[in-house]
């Protein structure tokens, strides 16, 4: 017989093998012989993915029925997964494809992503369409980051949280959104990139020390009249709750739409008492007219800085005050 030599290799060498290939074929090795057994019990990378999985199965994903049966196909295969996986072996990238044509249980979701935390994820990766109850992120992350995600009633209680980015830059997404909970008393950054304001009427940041606001208007259809007129209201009370931050950057985008209001914005408290330095700057790789800042927005960022002993505002990108 022929000597078996990649047998001989070193685990992490043969698993990093099996991270070539999908989830369901590195199981399938474990016939193999008893050195491959198991193997794919201790992969750092877990992806599964739906639409491929449902391929493998000879499934027709055309049609939205056949997505809803295939569902609870691929939740058993994930769990029955996770619950054979060597436990004492962390998680370095935890990624969850679902159907977009059928909903995932946020139950599911909710167990995937706790253990993935507790098993030290480094890189995690959800793209799933929930039903309620709204899905509730694990305590233990310190960074998280949705894209392009669909936020309406999500609940975020994180206490180790420092970084939090969100961001929704596909017009499909661009709608009011609605988050329930945001309690997060260890962040120090927030990040925000969408095209209509983020709601959200609980945020708690009081470690809060970086913002980037980019929040711009669409004026095509299917966004309302209705939205965008409520557009700089909204903004103004998310920039409230943002208040402690020190160091805030906001879009030229996000400038135009504070002045679509200038009355409500003189009637407005300053959202940032604390402030001690303003950038204010163009979106990247946006080609945009140099244009200038309304001294009523200005006046609006600024007022209220009475608790710094210092205000630096930076207008960049060719912007003028």
């Amino acid at each position: 017989m022929a000597e078996d030599r990649i047998s001989k290799l070193p685990d992490a060498i043969l698993q990093h093998i099996l991270s070539s290939i999908d989830l369901k074929q590195a199981v399938q090795t474990s016939i193999l012989s008893k050195r491959w057994k198991s193997l794919w019990c201790s992969l750092p990378n877990l992806d599964f993915n739906f639409r491929r999985l449902a391929v493998q199965s000879g499934v027709d994903l055309a049609w939205s029925d056949q997505n809803q049966r295939f569902m609870p196909r691929f939740m058993h295969f994930v769990t029955q997964f996770l619950s054979q996986r060597d436990h004492s072996s962390n998680v370095a990238k935890f990624k969850l494809s679902s159907s977009h044509m059928a909903g995932t249980d946020s139950g599911f979701v909710e167990k995937c992503l706790d253990y993935a935390i507790n098993h030290g994820v480094q890189h995690l990766d959800i793209d799933a369409y929930c039903y309620s109850p709204p899905v509730k992120f694990p305590d233990g992350l310190e960074k998280l980051t949705l894209h392009r995600c669909q936020v309406s009633g999500l609940i975020i209680s994180a206490p180790k949280l420092r970084i939090l980015e969100i961001s929704f830059l596909d017009p499909f997404f661009s709608r009011e959104l609605q988050m329930e909970l945001i309690s997060t008393p260890s962040l120090t950054s927030f990040r925000y990139e969408g095209y209509v304001s983020l709601v959200c009427p609980k945020m708690e940041f009081p470690c809060l020390e970086e913002v980037y606001f980019d929040n711009f208007a669409v004026l095509e259809a299917p966004y309302t009249d209705d939205i965008k007129t409520k557009m700089p209201l909204n903004l103004i009370r998310m920039l409230q709750q943002l208040g402690n931050a020190k160091f805030v950057t906001l879009t030229l985008h996000t400038i135009e739409v504070l002045a679509m209001d200038p009355l409500l914005l003189e009637q407005s408290p300053s959202p940032f008492p604390y402030i001690k330095c303003l950038n204010l700057t163009k979106r990247h790789n946006i080609i945009h007219p140099v244009k200038t800042v309304p001294q009523t927005v200005i006046n609006y960022l600024t007022k209220g800085s009475s608790h710094s002993d210092s205000l630096v505002v930076k207008f960049r990108d060719g912007i003028k005050g």
